[in-house]
């Protein structure tokens, strides 16, 4: 009798361990989340939905990209960092987690979140508006000495922004900022001559250049951009500054080695594909598909980066 009630016991045990194990291995069950801690329409925005749009059949889910913005993406980066590590609440992971983390009052750190993969690196472009008399990088920067110059921003704190702090330091320059919810307000409002000028990413800028409404002056890379053949870089002009907005995706800090993995392998075959290269290509959005080794270092390195570059700007 007593065999009888530990085997029946045993099995109820066994398969409570089987349920587990069929549960865990049964991710996704629903829809993912990717959170865009901007507006609708800018950069990260438009490559995540490129992203997500193939990486749901290799996922065998639905991807649902929602638009949170706020704060300087502080709001939808929160949100993350606080959801649950289960897999179905993504964020669309920015240089802006780094500068919130250094300039703002946040209840998350870099440590918050579980990188996947980083997906894209744009040095930051200098843009005026057709209305404007600049014709020239070195036309803004004096003009900029003598008064200041109407600035647009995607956001406080974002890698635009920062950007822009940094060329004050580095020129003497000054910027009277307008800080946006993302670059779907800032593009046309600098477009539309409410502004004079913004750092910006090309991707997100192009359309506005090729009907004249933006013009462009200067690329903060090391080299000049291959998309930009004909405008000089910042250290052409006597400014030594590269900069640039890293994207990637990440998860909140917990994410269990499977769901990881379930994640890598569904973005990297995606960022590999010739669907994502040929719309990338087409938006004119620099690609890459470096893993959560990687990624991890490069956060860290940008962290410590920024961090120097914010203490010479007190």
């Amino acid at each position: 009798m007593k065999w009888g009630i530990l085997l029946v016991a045993l099995g109820i045990i066994l398969a409570g361990f089987a349920g587990k194990g069929q549960a865990q291995s049964s991710y996704p069950g629903k829809p993912v989340n990717i959170i865009v801690p901007f507006a609708a329409g800018g950069a990260v925005d438009t490559t995540i939905r490129i992203i997500a749009e193939e990486a749901e059949k290799g996922l065998g889910q639905k991807i649902l990209v929602i638009n949170k913005p706020g704060a300087g993406a502080a709001e939808g980066q929160g949100f993350v960092a606080r959801s649950k590590p289960d897999g179905y609440t993504l964020l669309a992971m920015t240089s802006s987690v780094v500068t919130n983390t250094l300039t703002k009052k946040v209840d998350f750190t870099i440590d918050s979140f579980a990188p996947i993969v980083l997906y894209c690196f744009d040095p930051e472009v200098m843009l005026v508006s057709a209305t404007t008399p600049y014709q020239k990088l070195e036309d803004l920067i004096e003009a900029g000495k003598k008064k200041p110059i109407l600035h647009s921003t995607p956001g406080h704190s974002t890698s635009h922004h920062v950007a822009a702090l940094i060329l004050e330091k580095k020129t003497g320059m000054k910027f009277k900022f307008i800080h946006t919810k993302g670059a779907g307000e800032q593009v046309p409002m600098v477009a539309g001559g409410h502004a004079e000028c913004m750092l910006a990413a090309w991707g997100e800028a192009r359309s506005m250049v090729e009907q004249g409404k933006l013009r462009v002056l200067g690329v903060m890379s090391d080299e000049r951009d291959p998309r930009l053949p004909n405008v000089p870089t910042f250290k052409e002009k006597k400014v030594d500054l590269e900069y640039g907005a890293w994207r990637g995706i990440s998860g909140p800090k917990g994410l269990s080695q499977e769901v990881m993995d379930k994640l890598l392998k569904v973005f990297q075959e995606a960022l590999n594909s010739k669907e994502v290269k040929d719309k990338f290509a087409k938006a004119e959005y620099p690609l890459m598909a470096k893993g959560p080794k990687d990624f991890r270092s490069y956060l860290s390195t940008d962290y410590e980066n920024v961090k120097q570059i914010l203490s010479l700007l007190k």
